[in-house]
């Protein structure tokens, strides 16, 4: 599964393979990146070799020896591999190590995936103390400001007289034009209030009568607008959450390494503050499309994007300021980075995770345990952990013959047997977890996990690979919003679910 998690995410850098086993045969069969004639040679380096062919400017190396070995190590060497990395994905490994390897990336404050693969099903974890997202590319509405309309967007809609355009010119009016003229007629442009149902309705009826005819599109999509675009403004939640965070007021107070997300945040916040913005987000000068003609269209938009430089501007002079204050040089984050700070501020996004190893070994769980119920993956979740226990206690996973007395039984016999004993384990965590009344291990699922004898499945764990890939492209370029915290892939409904830890 490591190598199936490799291809995307290593195109865009350096890697590093730590693995100290040898190319066995079944390497031969289920790994893409080793061949019949690599068994009994390091399957780090024949794994290096393999993905370095995807793109000869990667750099790749390998280190041949135990993750657990590595993470036992003092070598300030060993330490810095962790401390340095952009991203560490541990596939496969056993609890211990994925506990000292979370503890590490934690304190490091490096994103740490883990994945896990049993047969038909598959888990995924996400873990770092802080993430934040500044190109989210949120599916939000277009901020159009039409109770409230800015100076240049009322100059322009007054100038527009409806009473000398033609049917022609009517049918290409856009639609926010027709909204704040029907606004103004019945007094309820410039009020922060909201319109109240009564009022809605007859703005919508208002808006009816102005139109030419009663199919005319754009007039239709102004009745269609009325609710989404007449209403108060308001800063979305997550936003709200970054600029109130104690972080945002003092970026350089919590600290020492100067987190460039933060004092953005605070001047985001500083401009918030300030009687320009008049408590709104800047503008980032889109329109979403509508009916109109080229030329009325391209006359609104140069008009948004205008006021969404002048809001760029303002919000420049804040970042500037605290730079200023933190005794920063002006050129510590680029104008660019300004920029799409700016024009994103509506779509930010601020991630926190519990610590992996506090979700093995403590007790975090319990305060959160019913999202597995609800996310309908306590079941498996809890069998993925109840088999860690089981190779904790047996020093193998549940269906593989590890001694000759267990060689001697029969296949069946050893699946029945261990499968037993993982239900055993996993229903005393679900107690644990406060969840004995709200969820029950599925036999044949406990069945499955151990008939598997923990192999990882070609297909399962190239549609795994392919989620922690994603993920971590997610989690490396700070882009789209990455699942906050568990998913569990169900091979035999074809699902993944996701869970909140």
């Amino acid at each position: 599964m490591k190598t199936e998690q490799a291809p995307n995410p290593f195109r865009i850098g350096e890697f590093v393979v730590v693995d100290d086993g040898v190319v066995g045969e079944q390497d031969t069969l289920t790994n893409f990146f080793v061949q019949v004639g690599d068994q009994d040679k390091l399957r780090a380096e024949c794994i290096v070799q393999g993905l370095s062919e995807l793109n000869p400017d990667v750099k790749g190396s390998a280190v041949t020896r135990s993750p657990a070995e590595l993470l036992a190590s003092t070598d300030p060497a060993d330490i810095q591999l962790v401390a340095s990395a952009t991203l560490v994905l541990a596939c496969g490994q056993p609890e211990s190590v994925v506990c000292a390897l979370s503890r590490r990336c934690w304190q490091a404050n490096v994103p740490l995936v883990a994945a896990d693969v049993a047969g038909f099903y598959a888990r995924v974890r996400t873990s770092i103390p802080e993430h934040a997202v500044v190109e989210s590319h949120a599916d939000t509405p277009s901020d159009l400001r039409l109770l409230t309309p800015f100076p240049a967007l009322r100059n322009y809609i007054d100038e527009i007289d409806f009473g000398v355009l033609d049917s022609t010119d009517l049918a290409h009016v856009p639609y926010p034009v027709i909204i704040v003229k029907a606004l103004k007629a019945l007094s309820l442009d410039g009020s922060a209030a909201a319109p109240t149902i009564q009022q809605k309705r007859a703005l919508r009826d208002l808006i009816g009568t102005m139109a030419p005819s009663p199919d005319e599109e754009n007039f239709a999509q102004a009745v269609d607008a009325v609710t989404q675009h007449c209403k108060p403004y308001s800063t979305p939640d997550a936003v709200d959450q970054i600029l109130n965070d104690p972080a945002a007021a003092a970026p350089l107070a919590a600290d020492t390494k100067v987190d460039r997300f933060w004092l953005l945040a605070s001047a985001l916040r500083a401009y918030m503050l300030s009687g320009y913005s008049q408590g709104m987000l800047p503008l980032n000068g889109s329109i979403p499309d509508m009916k109109a003609d080229t030329k009325g269209y391209v006359a609104l938009q140069r008009i948004y994007k205008q006021r969404a430089a002048e809001d760029a501007a303002q919000f420049a002079t804040h970042v500037a300021r605290e730079l200023t204050e933190a005794g920063l040089p002006a050129d510590f984050i680029s104008s660019d980075e300004v920029a799409v700070f700016c024009r994103n501020a509506c779509n930010l996004r601020l991630l926190r995770f519990t610590p992996l190893h506090d979700e093995i070994e403590g007790d975090s769980l319990c305060s959160t345990a019913k999202s597995l119920v609800a996310a309908e993956v306590a079941s498996p979740y809890a069998l993925f952990r109840a088999s860690a226990r089981f190779e904790a206690t047996h020093g193998r996973y549940p269906g593989v013959t590890a001694s000759p007395s267990d060689a001697e039984m029969l296949d069946d016999e050893v699946v029945a047997n261990d499968a037993a004993e993982l239900i055993g384990i996993a229903n005393s965590l679900l107690a644990e977890w406060g969840l004995a009344s709200d969820a029950k291990v599925d036999e044949d699922l406990a069945m499955e996990f151990a008939r598997s004898g923990r192999c990882e499945l070609h297909n399962i764990s190239s549609m795994t690979g392919g989620i922690v890939s994603q993920e971590a492209i997610k989690l490396i370029t700070h882009q789209y919003v990455p699942e906050n915290s568990l998913c569990v892939v169900d091979g035999v409904k074809a699902k993944s679910y996701v869970a909140k830890i």
